[in-house]
């Protein structure tokens, strides 16, 4: 299908009273200097059929300003256009109008908004049947990328791009296809599980995160550990088993020469028996209390250091958000001020007339007084034009600044209490952390001795050895004092042993700790590795894209991904001119660009429309293209003029 404008008709439209073009189905170029109007006609086109303007804005004013830049009320904005569709003429016309009301009891009108009055070849139809009419022709988006050069690179997302391109290919690359066409890719098919390849990617990177989360706790824990070591002492523990295994020998043989003593006074036999079980649990409960203590001030310990190492990454994640704000403020309000001066600048910008205006290029002869006044009125009113558009331009931007500082700080303050919360809370942690660390300096001097639950079972050994000794004191005190002596040799041996025991224990925890952090390691890398598959898949498959892709254009080219500093790949869809990315070709260069890509996109859906081409005026050849062209030129033309053919 073959679209070409015949005509193209505005009236009250942005500016533009009355104005016709006749293109009659030929490339035509408008000349005008900017603000003539040129974009005008791109913007009418483009609203005529779909409600937009030429930047695909759907909120653009259409209609006349005054001298205060307000409204002219009452008028009709009003587009028509007859387009050829394969030589078969077809015309549209589009009317805005403001309704006014005038309501009982009132003596004006008001006004109440707004209607708009569509026609197909001069028949008045719905705003439903005429927008059908146009999409039976040619859709919106279809529309969009073949009449406008800049449409595809500055107005498409990179995924809506490579979507449209992948299609234009008609190339059908599955994953499935690339997985079994490489046996590289065979561990990475089983992997998958039947899932697709981002769902597993975002599985891997989901794993990879909550490995390296635990790993970064272990050091803490392992330091936390270590710090509990007594790392030089001279204790012989084997030595201080066998004098522990002699003594319990000798306290054997006393406890049988007392038992044989005490054999002889009845009665004594069951406080005997009591008092032996009490000792037996008074000596279980100090064990018992000494491990409880050594251990309560490690894992508390530990928390806090996690609860610590938590609040200081927060503190720090804040400073750097406020810091950002700040920066942000200065800079939007150093902005506010050079907006203040250019204000000044354009209230006191005076309009000064060039005495070689005013005469004929021709006949070299000054103009009439009449044509000399007429013209500075023209230039007045295009200096008040200008002057007004840019006072709005600086009062929009101003408030746009004014409303970013305005929250910034409001962030910023919000934030400074966050700061303040966090250091409250870290200078607690800290004092805990102190506290602890000096209990643990002064476990060495815990007496168990001095807990209630031990001195009740004190006094529960005292109270039975009395009744004891009351009995058999005579035949019993040299034997008691032997036995009291032996005791508290055991005890301080199994002090000591059991200092051992807490020590063997945290080493072998620590060895534990070590252990899994290798072990999580070792997973990380395994997982890594698998992520390096997906990366080499990507790139496989985004090749073979790229090659059926580009061998559609002739003059651009299209990259897929690019590979980042770490070796990864990220997807992407850029547009290359030469080799050179979009964005840093020139302007020409960006349209020439463009038309390649429209080119191949009519080919593709075997339909042409007329092509507006802006800043045409920097392009000296362009390439070769089967479809209407609209030039807009920027000259010294201080109105529109147009040529046609």
């Amino acid at each position: 299908m073959e679209i070409r404008i015949y005509n193209l008709k505005l009236k009250n439209f942005k500016g533009i009273k009355d104005l016709e073009i006749v293109f009659d189905g030929k490339n035509t170029n408008i000349y005008g200097k900017n603000a003539t109007g040129k974009t005008t006609v791109f913007d009418a086109f483009k609203w005529l059929f779909f409600d937009k303007d030429s930047n695909d804005r759907k909120d653009f004013n259409v209609k006349t300003l005054d001298a205060n830049n307000k409204p002219i009320h009452y008028l009709e904005h009003e587009v028509e256009a007859t387009l050829i569709i394969d030589g078969q003429d077809v015309n549209f016309r589009k009317m805005l109008q403001e309704k006014w009301v005038k309501k009982r009891g009132q003596e004006q009108q008001e006004f109440s908004g707004h209607e708009t009055s569509y026609w197909i070849d001069e028949v008045p139809v719905k705003k439903k049947d005429y927008e059908e009419k146009i999409n039976t022709i040619i859709p919106e988006n279809l529309f969009k990328l073949i009449t406008d050069p800049s449409f595809f690179n500055n107005q498409m997302s990179w995924k809506e791009r490579r979507e449209l391109l992948i299609n234009i290919s008609g190339t059908t690359i599955t994953d499935d296809m690339i997985l079994t066409s490489d046996e590289q890719f065979t561990s990475l098919k089983e992997n998958l599980e039947g899932r697709s390849i981002d769902d597993y990617s975002k599985v891997l990177a989901s794993k990879i995160k909550e490995l390296n989360r635990q790993k970064e706790t272990i050091p803490v824990r392992i330091d936390e550990l270590t710090k509990t070591l007594i790392t030089e002492h001279n204790i012989n523990y084997e030595e201080l088993e066998n004098e522990k295994k002699k003594y319990n020998e000798e306290l054997q043989k006393i406890e049988l020469e007392m038992t044989d003593i005490q054999s002889r006074v009845q009665e004594n036999m069951k406080k005997a028996d009591q008092l032996a079980k009490a000792k037996n649990e008074l000596n279980n409960l100090k064990f018992k209390l000494e491990i409880e203590h050594n251990q309560k001030y490690s894992q508390k310990s530990i928390n806090l250091q996690n609860e610590k190492s938590m609040l200081e990454n927060n503190l720090r994640r804040k400073k750097h958000e406020y810091e950002d704000l700040e920066l942000q403020i200065e800079n939007d309000t150093k902005r506010k001020d050079e907006l203040y001066k250019k204000w000044d600048e354009i209230i006191n910008l005076k309009l000064e007339f060039d005495p070689n205006s005013f005469i004929c290029p021709t006949c070299k002869r000054e103009y009439e007084t009449d044509k000399i006044d007429e013209m500075k009125k023209e230039f007045a009113n295009n200096l008040h034009i200008h002057k007004e558009s840019e006072k709005q331009a600086i009062n929009k931007e101003g408030q746009t600044l004014k409303a970013r500082i305005e929250e910034n700080t409001s962030t910023k303050e919000k934030i400074q209490s966050e700061i303040n919360e966090f250091d409250i809370k870290l200078q607690e942690v800290n004092k805990q952390l102190a506290d602890i660390e000096r209990q643990q300096s002064n476990s060495e001097d815990f007496d168990v001795t001095i807990l209630p639950q031990y001195q009740e079972k004190i006094k529960e050994v005292e109270n039975l050895e009395q009744i004891v000794n009351k009995i058999v004191a005579s035949d019993t005190t040299e034997i008691q004092h032997k036995k009291s002596n032996i005791m508290e040799q055991i005890n301080n041996i199994d002090r000591q042993l059991n200092e051992r025991d807490v020590q063997e224990k945290t080493k072998m925890r620590i060895s534990e700790l070590e252990k899994e952090e290798e072990e999580i390691s070792q997973k990380v890398q395994e997982l890594e590795s698998q992520q390096f598959q997906i990366e080499q898949f990507i790139k496989t498959k985004v090749e073979l894209l790229e090659n059926a892709i580009n061998s559609n254009f002739e003059i651009v080219k299209f990259r897929l991904f690019k590979t980042q500093i770490n070796g990864g790949l990220e997807e992407c869809c850029d547009t290359l001119v030469n080799g050179v990315p979009y964005s840093d070709v020139n302007n020409a260069h960006k349209i020439i660009a463009g038309l390649d890509i429209i080119k191949t996109l009519s080919k593709f859906h075997n339909r042409t429309a007329p092509i507006f081409i802006d800043n045409r005026e920097s392009i000296n050849t362009l390439c070769v293209i089967d479809a209407q062209i609209i030039s807009l030129v920027v000259t010294e033309d201080p109105k529109l003029r147009i040529e046609v053919g």
